[in-house]
């Protein structure tokens, strides 16, 4: 039983990794593409906003499609490249798969410490996402892992798609 579990998972992260990535649209942003311009035309102005080293990130309170905070990323040429909303309580499960539907794949990533905390995919990181690969949807677990504590809507697949050098010389 133990063996067939591993082996699902491994395989399932596998099949994660190699799924075509669709960027995320919100509410008629379309991330990777979409502009500073676009965002405060469509979400307004934001309540605070604060420069990065990658860019800039534009913060909205209760804003969000779940009345969480919304956290829009833009790059340093002030394209979109995530949208996360934080929920206020975390929602179960069973209530974001009714919304967006039972196709959800599960893939664990690690974090590289060497690497600036790069996460990066692992069939054993301690790090599990619910990924809908064709919406662009990240769900991001509540501290006790079963729980959603937040989404993020993004351009490109999260973490890296293998352990960065650092990590492997150990």
């Amino acid at each position: 039983m133990r063996l067939s579990a591993a082996i699902l998972l491994f395989a399932t992260s596998l099949l994660a990794a190699t799924l075509p990535w669709t960027p995320a649209n919100f509410r008629g942003l379309s991330l990777g593409r979409a502009q500073h311009s676009e965002v405060m035309r469509l979400l307004g102005s934001p309540d605070a906003a604060s420069r990065t080293r990658e860019g800039e990130e534009l913060f909205y309170k209760a804003r969000g499609n779940h009345h969480g905070d919304l956290t829009a990323r833009l790059n340093r040429s002030g394209v979109v490249t995530e949208i996360q909303e934080s929920f206020p309580v975390a929602i179960p499960r069973t209530n974001l798969y009714k919304e967006f539907g039972q196709d959800a794949l599960t893939a664990h990533f690690s974090r590289a410490k060497c690497a600036a905390n790069a996460l990066y995919r692992d069939p054993r990181g301690s790090i599990e996402l619910t990924l809908y690969p064709s919406r662009g949807i990240v769900l991001w677990p509540d501290q006790y892992g079963y729980d959603f504590a937040a989404i993020l809507y993004v351009a490109q697949q999260p973490g890296l798609a293998r352990a960065p050098a650092c990590v492997n010389k150990r």
